[in-house]
C-alpha cells in the first residue's frame, strides 16, 4: 500500500470518526417531546388484532413498542386514554402486573406516564 494511500485512509478514518461524533452529540441533545399513544383494534380475524400507535408508527407488540419508547429523549411524556370499551385480551390493559411493568420500564427511562382514565 503506498504512502497516499495510507495518508487516505488516515484522513477518512479521521473525518468518519468526527463526523461519527457529531451525529451522537446532536441525538444526545433531542428535546424531550410529547406523544399520544392509541390503540387501534382490527376486527378482521375470529379475534381482534391490536396495533399500538405513536404519530404514523405503528407497533404490534408491547416489545417493540417499548423500544421505540426507550429511544426518546428523557423528560418526554406519554399521554394514553384508552377509553373504558374493552374486546378483552388488549395489551397492557388486560393485564395489571403488565401495565405496572410498563410503567417501571417508562420510569427508568425518564419518560413521563400519563394514563387518562376512562368514564
Amino acid at each position: 500500500m503506498g504512502k497516499k494511500m495510507k495518508s487516505a485512509l488516515v484522513a477518512l478514518a479521521v473525518l468518519l470518526t468526527l463526523f461519527g461524533q457529531h451525529g451522537l452529540s446532536q441525538e444526545s441533545k433531542r428535546e424531550p417531546e410529547k406523544y399520544e399513544l392509541k390503540l387501534i383494534y382490527i376486527f378482521e380475524g375470529k379475534a381482534p388484532e391490536f396495533i399500538f400507535v405513536i404519530g404514523d408508527s405503528g407497533f404490534k407488540s408491547v416489545g417493540r413498542l417499548k423500544h421505540f419508547l426507550g429511544q426518546l429523549p428523557k423528560g418526554s411524556e406519554i399521554t394514553w386514554a384508552p377509553g373504558c370499551e374493552r374486546f378483552g385480551k388488549e395489551p397492557l390493559l388486560s393485564s395489571e402486573k403488565d401495565m405496572k411493568a410498563f410503567r417501571s420500564f417508562l420510569d427508568e427511562k425518564g419518560i413521563k406516564f400519563v394514563l387518562v382514565p376512562s368514564g
